[in-house]
Order: structure tokens, then sequence, then C-alpha cells
């Protein structure tokens, strides 16, 4: 039987879940599967700032110009944006309304759907959540080492390749709506849908 979830008290925390509860909630899925590309370059384009090799987007939006002068980007920042295609097939998330994500690995934050269009998925309170969901673990498999300041790294050791996806085995996210849903910690009366968030391998995306 599933646990009584409570999202994280302020909205801006990550969770750890047992890895039952994540199998139960992964039962629970219905629906369509809106697959969410990796794009990254290769690593001989690294340098290629010509706005097609998502050198300076995506999960490697770090390398953009930084927001202030004084300040650059976090490495774990990332720009999620959703194809048009993806967006357009029914059930996709509504904008603004936050949902429960329950990660294949076993975690649980709060995310939205953002920006123009509906165009962008990102967490709520703290834009480096996804990211350090999506780098750490690349990370944790010895694929990559975060980098304290992006503006230093002038050889670009910390930009996220294609050739360290294929080594994980991951080129996309699969995002799926679950029947169940999960508490708010402030008001018991207030809920959220519960979506599965997987890093998985998608041939669309090659």
């Amino acid at each position: 039987m599933l646990a009584r979830i409570k999202v994280p008290e302020g909205l801006r925390d990550i969770i750890k879940l047992a890895m039952e509860d994540v199998l139960e909630y992964q039962a629970l899925e219905q629906g369509p599967v809106f697959l969410i590309p990796l794009k990254v370059p290769m690593e001989s384009q690294k340098f290629m700032d010509d706005h097609k090799h998502y050198t300076k987007s995506n999960i490697n939006v770090c390398y953009a110009a930084p927001r202030s002068k004084k300040k650059a980007r976090k490495w774990y920042e990332t720009q999620m944006t959703i194809p048009r295609k993806v967006r357009s097939i029914e059930g996709y998330p509504n904008k603004g309304i936050p949902f429960f994500i329950v990660t294949d690995d076993g975690f649980g934050f709060l995310a939205h759907t953002t920006s123009d269009n509906n165009k962008q998925l990102a967490a709520v309170g703290d834009e480096l959540i996804l990211g350090k969901w999506i780098k750490g673990r690349l990370v944790q498999d010895g694929l990559v080492t975060p980098i304290e300041d992006v503006s230093k790294d002038i050889d670009r050791n910390g930009m996220i390749t294609k050739e360290m996806l294929e080594k994980y085995g991951c080129n996309a996210l699969a995002l799926q709506k679950t029947s169940e849903r999960v508490y708010s910690p402030e008001n018991d009366m207030n809920s959220y849908e519960v979506w599965t968030l997987k890093m998985v391998w998608s041939e669309e995306n090659e």
C-alpha cells in the first residue's frame, strides 16, 4: 500500500522516497508518455556556439551568457524546453499548476510547466533541482565533474555531451501521469497530481 506522502515544506526541497513506493507509482501510470529530449553537442562540437548544437541551452544552459555581470550561472542550471509536438499531445500539464514528480531513482519534488506557450519544465521554488537530479546521476557514474565556476571552465570540461549520455544510456526524460495524488503539508485539503519521471533512451532523439 502506498505511503501517504506529503510534499516538502516551502516547496523548495527534494525528498527521498522508498523504491517500493516508486515502483507502486509506476504501476499506476496512465495516459501518454511525454518525451523530453536532452539536446547536447558531441565532444567535437563543444565550441560550436551557433545555436544549433546546444552548447548553451537545454542541460548546458549554464554556459550561456550570465544573468548578471557579477555572477556566472550555476553549473546545475538547466532549461528543459519541451518540443511543440510533445506539448500538443492531449494531457500535457497545464501551465503553472504544480504537480509532484516521482523519479525512477527514488526522489520526489514539486514541478510545473512555465514560460511562453507552456514550453518549459522546471521544479517549483528552486530552478537547480532538476539539473541536480539529471547531472547528479552523471556525476555519480563518474562521467563528469561538477564545475564550481563555469566562467573559468575554458575547456568546457563540464559540458554534457552525446558521448556522456550514450555511456549512461539516456538521451531523454519520460514524463507520465499516474492516478495518484499527494497532499500539501500546509493544508491537507490541497493535493497535487503525481507524475513519474525517468531518464531513458529514445530512438526518436537520435
